[in-house]
């Protein structure tokens, strides 16, 4: 993803203003529409509905049927007693409500009920497609039951080919296909392998079932290299050929790279002649002995990793190969694997900048400035980082979303964003968030852009963003880096010393400005806080202990983040590795730390985890853009990435 920001010209800035009339005048329209005796009316039919009042629930509900809101008090009464609700009236919403979030949830439950009592007719007519595999089996065991069996026999190998389990309701789908004749021994072999890939051991001795008897052994012996990987070198065990031969041969060197890089490359130069027929074991084989051999400090292991024939599907593995010959400064390799890459956003945002730094080691110093100058184009933390090396204004550039006034108008009369008005009168967060996404999923580039515009006039930071992202459109940057609670922001940083940018750039990273989002690990709000957390710091400010909920409060989470972010500042002294440290905790950025002194650079490119390698990336770019956003003093990234510290700086021992 881009990021992008410019100082508004009095031309760029005069279009905005204008689009905001209009907006104005549009959703207060809209808005009036939703009156607060309709809200009222609206709460007390749930409430009825709620305490079994059917005649006052019919009653209030009859007089809101114009109301924005109406299709949630018909899903509300449907979904009470769903497996008793007549069948005409799920199917008369689901054909009347089909574009809502209310229809999407709704048929999922309602297509478990067809398909427990056995009709298969009326699960076809009402299946639509999703990302549920047993929702697909079902549809595809319906085909079966209702005759259209060439239909669905087609459609069964993508679903059986997976390393994971299956849905129980796909084991009627095997067995048809089974007893047609497709599940053949090498359809079953790879699925085992596919399961052993990804370790599911328990998986493969289940499909192992499925072999014949002759095969058997062959799993066996798989399984047991697969707990004592030095089996590959027995001798004799492997002379008689076998379909599955390399990829048990290539199974074991790789879990035997993880224990002792070089007896697996002793093993990957003898076993070479039986790998050589399976192009996918031998590659894996390499890429298993030149990752253990180079992440242990060995140069030998990037000629082994040289193996990768680079194509768009497995670009983390190059990644993780090129962040290894960063490590160990090998910029030839380093050159060589960037320039191979497939062309696309992954390169141009992040490895343009790492192909100029390794031109430049290598004497290359006019492709080098070349290089940089294509990636100083990026409005990436690293397209920065290279317009500082040559000393190049960054890419700030704005450019407001284009849309025309009529396009806005006719998308504020839509009934999804008449709704959206109406449950966020009703502080209905959780559905708002639900209308958006599905709103979404039907508009096209223009009519994104334009929900992008409305989300951000009324508040809606995250849609807004989001709404951007969907469209592809990067170079609006009041929309993509909002100045949402710089009050708040702006007096904690006053207050505690710390850059108002910075706070800003954290609320941005973690919460897009959503006050009350929560994270499946359990982090709350705006700075995203951990209570544990949350409760050290306010210790410390000499604060009442905060609740979850006292954390959705947006003065009192950036308070406590801000606070937070401070202490991790003070206590390692450099912005990156504090940025770390919030993400991933001080701990770990302890045992992160170089042993000597090493660039900033390098440093993030070397941080182990990929979510804090981008966290950190993002976080740090987006201060250069929040502080020409907020109007600060123009900063460059090299004026707070100094070179981060080593151990023997620090006065520690070495790492363990």
């Amino acid at each position: 993803m881009s990021l992008s920001l410019s100082k508004r010209s009095r031309r760029s800035a005069a279009f905005p203003v204008m689009l905001t009339v209009v907006l104005l005048a549009v959703s207060c329209g809209v808005v009036l529409e939703a009156r607060a005796d309709s809200r009222a009316d609206f709460l007390a039919a749930e409430s009825a509905l709620e305490r079994g009042d059917p005649a006052t629930f019919q009653t209030l509900a009859d007089g809101l049927r114009d109301d924005p809101l109406y299709p949630y008090l018909l899903f509300a009464e449907l979904t009470r007693d769903l497996d008793h609700a007549p069948e005409a009236r799920i199917e008369s919403f689901l054909d009347d409500y089909s574009d809502t979030p209310l229809a999407e949830r709704l048929r999922p439950a309602y297509l478990r009920r067809l398909a427990d009592a056995g009709r298969w007719g009326d699960y076809v007519r009402v299946y639509q497609p999703d990302d549920s595999v047993e929702r697909r089996c079902l549809q595809l065991r319906a085909l079966i039951e209702t005759g259209r069996v060439e239909e669905a026999l087609p459609e069964v190998e993508p679903i059986w080919l997976s390393g994971q389990s299956r849905p129980d309701a796909c084991d009627p789908v095997f067995e048809r296909w089974s007893a047609e004749g497709h599940l053949t021994t090498e359809r079953v072999w790879a699925r085992i392998r596919l399961a052993l890939e990804a370790g599911r051991t328990g998986l493969a001795r289940y499909l192992g079932r499925r072999l014949p008897e002759s095969e058997r052994p062959w799993l066996r012996l798989w399984l047991s290299v697969d707990q004592m990987p030095e089996r590959i070198l027995e001798a004799g065990l492997f002379q008689t050929p076998h379909p599955m031969r390399a990829a048990i041969l290539a199974h074991g060197i790789t879990h035997l790279a993880r224990r002792d890089p070089d007896r697996a490359a002793l093993a990957l130069r003898r076993l070479e002649p039986a790998l050589a027929d399976d192009q996918h074991a031998h590659e894996r084989a390499q890429v298993a002995v030149g990752r253990a051999l180079a992440e242990a400090g060995d140069r030998l292991g990037l000629l082994y990793w040289d193996a990768i024939e680079p194509n768009a599907d497995n670009l983390p593995e190059q990644e993780r190969r090129l962040r290894a010959a960063i490590t160990l400064r090998a910029w030839d390799w380093l050159a060589k694997w960037i320039e191979r890459m497939p062309e696309g956003e992954i390169k141009r945002e992040r490895w343009l900048y790492w192909l100029g730094v390794a031109q430049a080691f290598l004497g290359q110093s006019e492709a080098a400035q070349a290089t940089l100058g294509a990636a100083a184009r990026e409005r990436s933390f690293w397209g920065f980082m290279a317009a500082d090396r040559l000393d190049r204004p960054y890419n700030l550039e704005h450019r407001p979303v284009p849309v025309a006034p009529e396009r806005l108008r006719t998308l504020a009369q839509e009934p999804a964003y008449r709704r959206i008005l109406a449950l966020d009168q009703l502080g209905r967060e959780v559905d708002v968030r639900r209308e958006w996404r599905t709103l979404a999923s039907r508009l096209g580039t223009e009519g994104l852009m334009a929900a992008a515009r409305l989300a951000h006039d009324r508040g809606w930071h995250d849609q807004a963003i989001v709404m951007l992202v969907r469209a592809g459109y990067w170079d609006d940057l009041e929309i993509r880096f909002p100045l949402a609670y710089r009050d708040l922001a702006a007096e904690q940083a006053w207050q505690i010393g710390i850059e108002p940018d910075w706070i800003q750039a954290v609320m941005r990273q973690e919460s897009v400005f959503a006050r009350t989002i929560a994270s499946p690990a359990g982090a709350v709000g705006l700075m995203q806080l951990m209570p544990a957390t949350a409760g050290e710091v306010a210790a410390e400010l000499g604060r009442p202990q905060p609740s979850r909920w006292d954390l959705l409060d947006a003065e009192r989470n950036i308070t406590l983040g801000s606070a937070y972010l401070t202490r991790m500042r003070d206590r390692f002294g450099h912005a990156a590795l504090a940025t770390a440290a919030y993400n991933a905790g001080p701990a770990r950025v302890e045992r992160w730390l170089p042993e000597t002194c090493m660039d900033a650079d390098l440093w993030i490119a070397r941080i182990p985890f990929a979510e804090t390698r981008g966290y950190v990336e993002r976080v740090l770019s987006y201060r250069i853009i929040y502080a020409d956003r907020l109007g600060l003093e123009s900063r460059r990234l090299r004026e707070f990435l100094p070179p981060v510290p080593g151990r023997d700086f620090r006065g520690q021992s070495p790492a363990q």
